[in-house]
């Protein structure tokens, strides 16, 4: 039995309507239904950890989604596994939007689109795609998948991930001792990282500082990575000529945030990417099958390390 937890109802009827369609009858119930203390799965985006705790036959804790920091798995207690969801047609869909943002900024579509309002007619200067650098932190799944697109459309990529990756084509570079070397580089800097304490708050004012002047930021990964104060600062001085945001700390995002009304940062509502449905619910009704049957998981996330 799988249990839906969530504390989003808009996402709790998305997600309960994905189970009828695709999931075998009766293999699935709510929180607050009387079979869910039969339950060896959970189902979770923001869950109530309190009440799976109260569950007695759980063993997974299943995310909705590729990540997991939405999960709170520190308040778990190492109690459960933990699976994410992975995603042929995710990696696409997060591609294609990363190359509409590096597109933004390389065309000067940022600046048309100020002209416009002002009925200015100015053309800029091109950038070929093997003069403008991309860097990507973040070289997971995802983030191996961007590398090599981006690498195969001319454009130079460098990589930083945490431990040593070696992608061929794209220059990586591993760990604290080799941010810095890798931060010299790129005029765009997109973010896919997963949210660790190593890696909250991450998009601050020492990783601006550290990029050549006029780059950019595409945040894809998570709002906690991000430090909004230091983000306008480094815009207002113009050191950063702009930012591409589709994740927040709080979401829905608040109307009076000002990164919302900065002319230099666009704001997408969490939209870069999702799973198909179809996968999701298939992914957690076979990987419940798994655990009932003492099989291993599918997607099994390292609980110590986060990913």
């Amino acid at each position: 039995m799988i249990v839906i937890a969530t504390d989003v109802p808009a996402i709790e009827k998305i997600v309960f309507d994905a189970f009828e369609k695709y999931a075998p009858p009766n293999s699935y119930c709510g929180l607050n239904d009387v079979r869910a203390k039969e339950a060896t799965t959970a189902a979770c985006w923001f869950p109530n950890v309190d009440k799976l705790l109260d569950l007695p036959n759980l063993e997974l804790i299943h995310s909705m989604a590729a990540g997991v920091e939405h999960l709170n798995i520190q308040a778990l207690n190492g109690k459960y596994k933990v699976c994410r969801i992975v995603d042929s047609s995710h990696k696409s869909a997060m591609f294609n939007y990363l190359l509409w943002g590096i597109l933004y900024f390389q065309r000067h579509f940022d600046s048309y689109l100020k002209n416009n309002q002002k009925a200015i007619w100015q053309q800029l200067p091109q950038r070929p795609s093997s003069e403008f650098c991309i860097g990507i932190m973040g070289l997971g799944e995802i983030g191996h998948h961007v590398a090599l697109q981006l690498r195969d459309m001319g454009y130079p990529v460098v990589g930083w991930s945490n431990s040593a990756k070696n992608i061929d084509g794209v220059q990586t570079f591993a760990g604290k001792a080799q941010f810095s070397d890798f931060l010299q580089q790129p005029q765009v800097l997109i973010n896919l990282l997963p949210l660790t304490p190593e890696t909250k708050n991450i998009l601050s004012a020492p990783t601006f500082a550290g990029l050549p002047s006029g780059a950019a930021i595409i945040n894809t990964g998570r709002g906690g990575h991000l430090n909004a104060t230091d983000l306008l600062a480094a815009l207002d001085s113009g050191h950063l000529s702009g930012a591409i945001l589709d994740v927040f700390e709080h979401e829905p995002l608040s109307s009076e945030n000002p990164l919302w009304h900065h002319p230099n940062v666009v704001v997408t509502p969490h939209i870069a990417s999702h799973a198909n449905l179809n996968v999701v619910v298939q992914q957690i009704v076979a990987n419940d099958q798994s655990v009932m049957a003492g099989l291993s998981l599918v997607n099994e996330v390292d609980v110590i390390r986060g990913y």
